[in-house]
C-alpha cells in the first residue's frame, strides 16, 4: 500500500507548474520590512495556492528615477518566474536585492522555503542586428548637461537623438543635491552684508591683475559696489562678475577665466528659463558647504538634482518637442566624416549596435571619471594618489570617464585631468549626499567633541581636515529649531529621518550629554565646543577657525531633540576632462575646433581649475548644455 500526503488540488498543479510548496503554506498578503540603499523597503507579497501571486513595493525612500524601473521589474519578474533568482537592475542593485530580501521572508512567513523558488532565470540571447538612426543632433549622455541640450536643441526646431547608457535619465545630476549658484541681487539683499565678508570682497579686489579680463571683472566689481555704498547699502552685495571672481580664485586661477564668466553669466539666465518650465526656486539664498557665498538656492516643488531632470523631460513630453531617446546603450565611438564629428556607435544591454547619425552636431555630456576607480589613480595630482578603492564616490557608477576616452580617439585634447574635488560631508555607508538633516555648513565636531576647520571654507580644505579626523569620520549637529526635517519626518532629499537613525548615520536624543554617549563623542569637550560656538553666532568675530558667519540655521541655542550627523568624505567631482572654447566647441590637442563636435558638463575641463566651488555644477551642466545646443543648432 502506496501512501500519499493529502494534498489540494491547487497544491498539485503548483507541483506541475514547477514549485513545490509545503504542506503547511498559508495563502494571505504577508508585508516584509528589508533594508535597502536609503533605507527600509517595505514589500507587500500575495501568496496564492503556494505560489507567487503578486509582488508590490508599498513604502520606501530610494531614489527617483534610479529605483524606478527595479520597482516595477523586479516584482513582475519575480511573479511571472516564480523565482528570486531573477536579475538585478544595473545600478540599482541594493534597490533590486531589497525587493527580493522582502519576498523572500514573505515566503517563510507563508511557510514555504525560499530555495524552492530560487531558480536560475536563462539570460535572454543577445542580439547581433545594427540599426540606424539619424537626427539633426545626437547627444550623448542624458544627465543635465544633456537634457538642458536636448531641450534647447529641440525648441529650436531640430530633431533630437540622445543616447544614454543606463536605464533612466538623469545621470549625477538625478543624485546631486540640487543646489544652483547663480548671482540674484534682489533675493540676496535679504540677508546682510557682514564686515567680513565685505573684507573677503575688498581683499578679491585688490588681487594682482592675471589678465586682461580678470581686470575688466575687478573693475566692473569696483564700480558696481562705488554704486552699492552710494545707496549706504547693508544687505549682501552680489554680482554676475563677482561669482566669476570668486569661482576663479576658488579654483587657485587654474580654470579659464573665459569659461568661468560664461557660467556666471549663464547661470541667471538659465534659472529664468527652468522657472518659465514650471522649475520654481525656493524665496531665498543661502550658502552650502564649499559654496563660499550665500547665493545657493534650489527648487521648492523638488527635493534634490532630480528636480531639474524631472523638469526637462515634462518640458519635452507635453510641449512634445522632438526628441527619442535610445536607453541601456553604451556609447563606443564617435563618427567621423570629413573632419567632421558625424554621428556615434553604440551598443545596446541586449547586443543590438546602434549608428546614430548626426546633421548638425554631436554633444558629449557624458559626465566625469569619479566612478572610475583606475582613471582617479592614474590621473590624480592632489591627493597622493590615495583615492583608490577605499574612498567611495557620491556618483553614480555609470559615471566612468567613457565620453572623455571617446573624444580623446578622435583627437581632443584633454586638461586638468588631475584636479578631483572630494566632498566631505557624505554617507560614511554608500557615500551619498543625501543623508544630512541639516545645513552642512553647521559645526563640525571629531570624536574628541572639538571644531577642527572653518566650516565655510573650500571643500579641498575641508575634505583634507577631515580626512585628518579619528576615523576620517566627523558630525554636524542640529536642533530642533534648526534642522531640515520636513513634518512628514523627512529631510530635505525625501529619506525618512527614522530610517537614518535606525542604520546610524543619524543619532537623536533629547538632551546634549544623552546625544554624545550615542554617538560615540566626548561629551565635556562637546558641551564647551556648543557654548562657545553659540557664543561666537551671538557675536561673529574672532573665530579661532577664520569663520566670518553664522546663519541662522546653524545655531545650536535651540530646543531637542537634538541630532548628530556622521560623515565622510567621498570622491565627488573631476574637474578635468575634454577642452573646450566659450562655445562649448571641442579642441583638439593643437587648440583647433573639432568640428561638429560640442561638450558639456563634467566630461570637460577648464571650468573649475583645481577646486569646484559647490552648487557651481548645476549650473555648469545645463548652461554650457544649453551653450552647446544653439551653438550646434545655428
Amino acid at each position: 500500500m502506496i501512501r500519499v500526503s493529502l494534498l489540494s488540488v491547487a497544491a498539485v498543479l503548483a507541483f506541475a507548474a514547477g514549485t513545490a510548496p509545503s504542506a503547511f503554506a498559508k495563502d494571505g498578503v504577508y508585508t516584509s520590512t528589508t533594508l535597502g540603499r536609503n533605507g527600509d523597503v517595505t514589500v507587500q507579497t500575495t501568496i496564492t495556492n503556494g505560489r507567487i501571486a503578486d509582488v508590490k513595493v508599498l513604502d520606501w525612500s530610494e531614489t527617483h528615477p534610479i529605483a524606478d524601473l527595479p520597482r516595477v521589474k523586479v516584482p513582475a519578474d519575480i511573479v511571472k518566474n516564480q523565482s528570486l533568482g531573477v536579475d538585478v537592475v544595473s545600478g540599482a542593485t541594493l534597490t533590486s536585492f531589497a525587493i527580493i530580501n522582502g519576498v523572500r521572508d514573505a515566503l517563510k512567513q507563508a511557510g514555504l522555503n525560499p530555495a524552492d523558488f530560487s531558480k536560475k532565470i536563462a539570460p535572454q540571447p543577445k542580439l547581433t542586428d545594427t540599426v540606424e538612426e539619424s537626427a539633426d543632433i545626437v547627444i550623448i549622455g542624458a544627465g543635465g548637461a544633456g537634457l538642458s541640450a536636448a531641450v534647447t536643441a529641440a525648441k529650436a526646431g531640430k530633431s533630437v537623438i540622445v543616447m544614454e547608457k543606463t536605464h533612466y535619465a538623469g545621470g549625477n545630476t538625478s543624485v546631486a543635491g540640487g543646489c544652483y549658484n547663480a548671482a540674484d541681487p534682489a533675493l540676496e539683499a535679504k540677508q546682510e552684508m557682514s564686515p567680513q565678508r565685505r573684507a573677503s570682497v575688498d581683499a578679491l579686489l585688490a588681487e594682482p591683475v592675471r589678465s586682461k579680463l580678470h581686470g575688466e571683472l575687478i573693475q566692473k566689481v569696483k564700480a558696481q559696489l562705488a554704486q552699492y555704498d552710494a545707496k549706504g547699502g547693508k544687505y549682501l552685495f552680489d554680482s554676475v562678475e563677482l561669482h566669476a571672481l570668486q569661482t576663479w580664485k576658488a579654483g587657485d586661477y587654474a580654470g579659464n577665466l573665459n569659461l568661468v564668466y560664461e557660467l556666471a553669466k549663464g547661470a541667471p539666465e538659465m534659472q529664468k528659463e527652468l522657472a518659465g518650465m514650471g522649475f520654481k526656486w525656493n524665496s531665498g539664498t543661502e550658502q552650502v558647504v564649499g559654496a563660499l557665498w550665500p547665493r545657493s538656492n534650489r527648487a521648492s516643488n523638488y527635493k534634490s538634482g532630480v528636480g531639474y531632470i524631472d523638469t526637462f523631460l515634462n518640458e519635452i513630453k507635453t510641449k512634445h518637442l522632438p526628441v527619442t531617446f535610445i536607453m541601456n546603450t553604451a556609447a563606443s565611438d564617435i563618427l567621423m566624416k570629413d573632419g567632421r564629428a558625424a554621428g556615434v556607435v553604440g551598443t545596446a544591454e541586449n547586443g543590438r549596435t546602434f549608428k546614430v547619425l548626426a546633421k548638425d552636431g554631436v554633444i558629449l555630456t557624458t559626465g566625469g571619471f569619479s566612478a572610475n576607480v583606475d582613471m582617479r589613480v592614474q590621473y590624480d595630482t592632489i591627493w597622493d594618489k590615495k583615492i583608490g578603492n577605499g574612498v567611495m564616490t557620491t556618483n553614480v557608477p555609470s559615471i566612468t570617464g567613457d565620453g572623455i576616452k571617446m573624444a580623446q580617439k578622435v583627437g581632443a585634447n584633454l586638461i586638468d585631468m588631475g584636479y578631483i574635488q572630494l566632498l566631505p560631508t557624505t554617507d560614511p555607508y554608500t557615500g551619498a549626499t543625501n543623508h544630512a538633516v541639516s545645513l552642512t555648513t553647521g559645526i563640525y565636531l571629531n570624536t574628541d567633541g572639538k571644531r577642527f576647520v572653518n566650516e565655510l571654507g573650500r571643500r579641498d580644505e575641508l575634505a583634507r581636515a577631515a580626512l585628518a579626523q579619528p576615523g576620517h569620520k566627523f558630525f554636524i549637529l542640529a536642533t530642533s529649531d534648526a534642522n531640515k526635517i520636513d513634518k512628514e519626518g523627512r529631510n530635505q532629499y525625501g529619506i525618512k529621518v527614522a530610517d537614518l537613525i535606525k542604520s546610524k548615520k543619524v543619532f537623536e536624543a533629547n538632551t546634549w550629554d544623552e546625544l554624545a554617549e550615542k554617538a560615540g563623542i566626548n561629551k565635556e569637550n562637546m558641551k564647551k565646543t556648543i557654548a562657545d560656538w553659540n557664543a561666537f553666532c551671538r557675536n561673529p568675530v574672532n573665530d579661532p577657525f577664520g569663520r566670518v558667519s553664522c546663519d541662522p540655521g546653524v545655531r545650536l541655542d535651540g530646543k531637542g531633540p537634538f541630532y548628530a550627523t556622521v560623515f565622510t568624505p567621498s570622491v565627488h567631482h573631476t574637474m578635468g576632462g575634454v577642452q573646450i572654447n566659450g562655445k562649448a566647441q571641442v579642441l583638439d590637442t593643437k587648440g583647433t575646433v573639432i568640428p561638429g563636435l560640442y561638450a558639456a558638463g563634467e566630461v570637460t575641463g577648464g571650468v573649475h581649475g583645481k577646486n569646484r566651488v559647490g552648487c557651481n555644477a548645476v549650473p555648469d551642466a545645463l548652461v554650457f548644455g544649453r551653450i552647446a545646443a544653439l551653438n550646434a543648432v545655428h
